[in-house]
């Protein structure tokens, strides 16, 4: 596929440069002029290395690959996450090396696609790896990501649909039933997961309250109880004066809001599942009274 491609490349695809093509170089000279990636893969000192970068040079080493996982997505135009691995399909048979995850199995025609002579897994494919393969947070917040760029819930449904059998649908399965489209955050899902875990099922994110002109993060619209993440624009002074009147002008209304911050949801998860749980016992008094 990549040889019919008549477009224009990806620069990585020329800067990228294997031993063989250095061999007429001095050692000193290649040592001083390029920076070595991986066993027989080099690119230019002054060539700025990214995931994206990374992720397209190793694709030199096996010329049958195909790009997968993040690696595929930020071809799509997707920002990996922090600590995100370059991954490639090389097919049964393929020599692993440190930095790089290989995947040994055959990817269908259809599910491939070339983008600037690279060849990665479709959109469509792509989620669907990273819902199966992922832990099952990092997957969601995976999908979450593909649905702020459009992709729809029934893509994957239906990829989900036609893999009966395939390694990990199942997991992909749990995915799709937790990943919400509208969804803005990483940390709003996580918050909401943690909650439903707990057994608070009622939450959904992006609650618009008309009558005020808010939306709000995290809310159970029936109970009127709303959590919020603050991040770390919210230490901003004018920023934190927007919300205390914001949600002065939310409790005035009869909403009940929690503040959660990046401290209380790594370190006081049980903390905060105790302030939504006297929350429902408010409620709960209010509507019994």
């Amino acid at each position: 596929m990549t040889r019919r491609y008549r477009g224009p490349l990806h620069p990585v695809l020329s800067h990228a440069r294997l031993s063989t093509e250095l061999a007429a170089l001095p050692r000193r000279r290649r040592e001083r002029e390029f920076i070595k990636i991986a066993d027989e893969l080099w690119l230019p000192a002054r060539h700025p290395i990214d995931f994206e970068t990374l992720s397209v040079a190793y694709s030199r080493l096996y010329p049958d690959a195909v790009l997968t996982g993040w690696s595929a997505a930020v071809l799509h135009g997707i920002a990996p996450p922090d600590g995100a691995v370059p991954e490639l399909c090389v097919g049964p048979i393929g020599r692993t090396r440190s930095g790089l995850r290989v995947r040994r199995y055959r990817i269908p025609p259809s599910a491939i696609e070339v983008r600037r002579g690279v060849r990665v897994t479709s959109r469509r494919r792509t989620a669907f790896d990273l819902a199966r393969f992922s832990d099952h947070l990092s997957g969601v917040l995976a999908v979450e990501e593909f649905y702020r760029r459009g992709f729809s819930r029934r893509e994957l449904e239906e990829d989900v649909a036609e893999s009966s059998g395939v390694w990990g649908v199942a997991r992909a399965r749990r995915v799709l039933s937790d990943a919400h489209p509208r969804s803005e955050s990483p940390r709003e899902t996580e918050t909401r997961l943690l909650l439903r875990d707990a057994g608070f099922t009622s939450f959904v994110p992006q609650v618009e309250v008309r009558e005020l002109g808010y939306r709000l993060d995290l809310a159970d619209p029936v109970a009127r109880i709303a959590v919020e993440y603050d991040g770390a624009h919210h230490d901003d002074p004018a920023q934190q004066s927007k919300d205390r009147y914001r949600r002065n002008r939310l409790q005035a209304a009869g909403w009940i809001v929690i503040v959660v911050d990046r401290k209380m949801l790594r370190l006081q998860r049980y903390e905060l599942v105790e302030h939504v749980r006297a929350a429902y016992a408010r409620r709960a008094a209010g509507w019994a009274a």
